[in-house]
């Protein structure tokens, strides 16, 4: 379900921005990223959501990332190991799977990524998870 779609977005403050990959959500210590059917999700494209994350947030703030994977597009999940070593910004991750498919990625994501990661079913499950995250309370 798309996080518009969803009973949240009417009860939840955020800030909506739309780039040529995806629609992002920001949330005062979280976002929500819903990439769009048929992406490749790379370093160039990761970089150029930072670029944006960075704007709104600024250089120092840590962030959860849920990825509401509603359509079906590929990622390098080399992009984790990004994090680990180079940028501080995320401190965790949710991955919300509706398929199968996305759910083995998810799985093998997980493996190459330090930090705090969660597979999810629903986007309602990946906010509760992120909302209780002791490092942005």
């Amino acid at each position: 379900m798309r996080f518009e779609d969803s009973p949240l977005s009417k009860s939840l403050s955020f800030e909506k921005i739309e780039l040529g990959f995806g629609t992002n959500y920001l949330f005062d210590d979280f976002f929500i990223m819903e990439v769009n059917e048929g992406v490749h999700f790379n370093s160039e494209t990761l970089n150029s959501l930072l670029a944006e994350v960075r704007k709104h947030y600024g250089s120092h703030k840590q962030l959860a990332y849920i990825a509401n994977r509603v359509n079906s597009y590929s990622i390098d999940p080399v992009l984790w190991s990004y994090f680990d070593k180079d940028d501080s910004i995320l401190i965790a991750a949710a991955i919300v799977s509706y398929r199968n498919s996305t759910l083995m990625s998810a799985n093998i994501e997980k493996q190459l990524s330090s930090i705090s990661m969660k597979r999810c079913t629903d986007i309602e499950e990946a906010i509760s998870w992120v909302r209780t995250l002791s490092e942005l309370n």
